[in-house]
């Protein structure tokens, strides 16, 4: 008769949990590590403001030592020599001053042509609206000066057609006495028609229109 030997399941079902469990810790024992790296390189930080500081402190001994050696060679005493440094560090920040407010100046210069290139580009458009509203030449330059277009430009940033013709349309509203003759004239009349002799003169002035024709000698 054949004898068997038992087989333990359970050791073998015990020992694939086993190894799962090592297999688990050692992953989670990995990122517990790279997660305390992160987080001790955020604790630690890095400050940029002092680093710099450092960088000036370190340019500025670098720059004492070149000028107090430079200076020494000319034959300077220690006085002399940290006048002479003290000294070239005033000119050197009176310069630095001068081209900050050179460049403010120009850079004001450039925004104030800008502004009255602007300006003159809305006044010529405004003047073209106003023409064809039937405006005369004499009127628009008062017309202009009353109009506000500070809303002139439209949401793409270019001259609108349409809010300066509304400007202008504003103007003609607030003083109606701007607003464009409806009546067609000829021309203008200089002084007020007469009557002669059932006749009326257009130039204002009496005519006499002879009825009998005579001369001197009659």
């Amino acid at each position: 008769m054949r004898k068997t030997l038992p087989i333990n399941l359970q050791f073998f079902a015990e020992g694939g949990d086993g190894n799962g469990d090592q297999n688990a810790g050692n992953n989670n024992n990995g990122q517990a590590g790279q997660q305390g790296g992160q987080n001790n390189q955020q604790a630690a930080g890095i400050d940029y403001d002092k680093i710099q500081s450092m960088l000036d402190t370190a340019t500025a001994k670098k720059e004492n030592a070149v000028l107090k050696s430079y200076f020494q060679q000319q034959g300077l005493s220690e006085e002399e020599v940290s006048q002479a440094i003290a000294t070239f560090k005033q000119n050197k920040q009176q310069q630095v001053e001068q081209q900050q407010n050179a460049n403010a100046n120009l850079q004001n210069e450039v925004t104030t042509a800008q502004k009255d290139a602007e300006q003159a580009r809305i006044e010529l458009a405004a003047t073209q609206v106003a023409m064809t509203l039937g405006i005369n030449a004499k009127t628009v330059q008062y017309v202009l000066k009353m109009a506000d277009f500070s809303k002139a430009k439209g949401t793409d940033g270019k001259i609108s057609e349409d809010n300066v013709k509304a400007a202008i349309e504003q103007v003609l509203k607030d003083v109606p006495a701007l607003k464009p003759s409806t009546e067609n004239n000829a021309g203008f009349q200089i002084g007020a028609g007469q009557q002669t002799n059932g006749q009326q003169s257009s130039a204002g002035s009496n005519v006499n229109v002879p009825t009998k024709r005579w001369n001197r000698f009659n």
